[in-house]
């Protein structure tokens, strides 16, 4: 094991939280990496939402060309705590939903979910944030948003925002999804750098209006995939 490795096995992410009263649902092997709480089922208490990310030097890669020196591929895991008058319960676990501290096909790619986005709660939904930026290989910057809402024992997608930017033209671009009410609006023409009017159009998006927590992919590039479906 390389000394730059070691380190960072022994030190964790920078944004590893000290001990909390999440300790034990944090599996053995894997560390708290985030958390956020507030109240999912309107009863008046907080619950949670946890990220873990496993520890195994497995998962380290060393990178000699740009981005970091070190690639920290160790999966993350969400994890949903209801509160209840005996105390947290485990809700939802999801696996293969958000991405590694880092990417080898981007070594250049940020934390998409750390450094660029971030998992909160805010007026009883979830709200999964996910950005890229990268330091090599593209001036494009961008961010995702998706809100979930408790339904039927689910969380439903209710909402997508995407935001993105090109760092050399200063184009901006952005969409909003209200699977609500099927509505979609994307607006264009902005720009970062000089007042320009954008241009905003709404669109109906087809059918089905419907995707969960449970069974959704965030990475998606396009609605064939499996996951994928909400994609538009």
């Amino acid at each position: 094991m390389t000394l730059a490795v070691a380190l960072l096995l022994a030190t964790g992410s920078t944004f590893a939280e000290p001990p909390t009263l999440f300790e034990h649902w944090v599996p053995s092997g894997w560390k708290l990496i985030s958390s956020a709480t507030g109240d999912l089922n309107r009863d008046g208490a907080d619950d949670a939402v946890l990220v873990v990310e496993e520890v195994s030097a497995d998962n380290l890669f060393e990178n000699d060309g740009f981005g970091s020196p070190v690639l920290n591929l160790n999966p993350r895991r969400l994890i949903v705590l209801l509160n209840t008058q005996s105390g947290y319960r485990t809700f939802l676990t999801r696996d293969n939903l958000l991405p590694s501290e880092h990417s080898q096909e981007n070594p250049c790619l940020a934390d998409p979910l750390l450094s660029e986005g971030d998992i909160s709660i805010a007026r009883g939904r979830i709200l999964v944030a996910l950005g890229t930026w990268l330091s090599c290989g593209s001036y494009g910057v961008s961010r995702q948003a998706f809100t979930f809402r408790l339904e039927s024992e689910q969380f439903r997608l209710i909402g997508y925002d995407y935001s993105g930017f090109s760092r050399s033209t200063g184009e901006v671009t952005e969409v909003s999804v209200n699977y609500l009410t099927g509505k979609k609006k994307t607006t264009t023409g902005g720009n970062m750098f000089e007042e320009m009017t954008p241009s905003v159009s709404w669109s109906q998006i087809s059918e089905p209006h419907q995707f969960y927590l449970e069974d959704i992919s965030l990475d998606c590039f396009s609605s064939d995939s499996a996951g994928c479906s909400w994609y538009r």
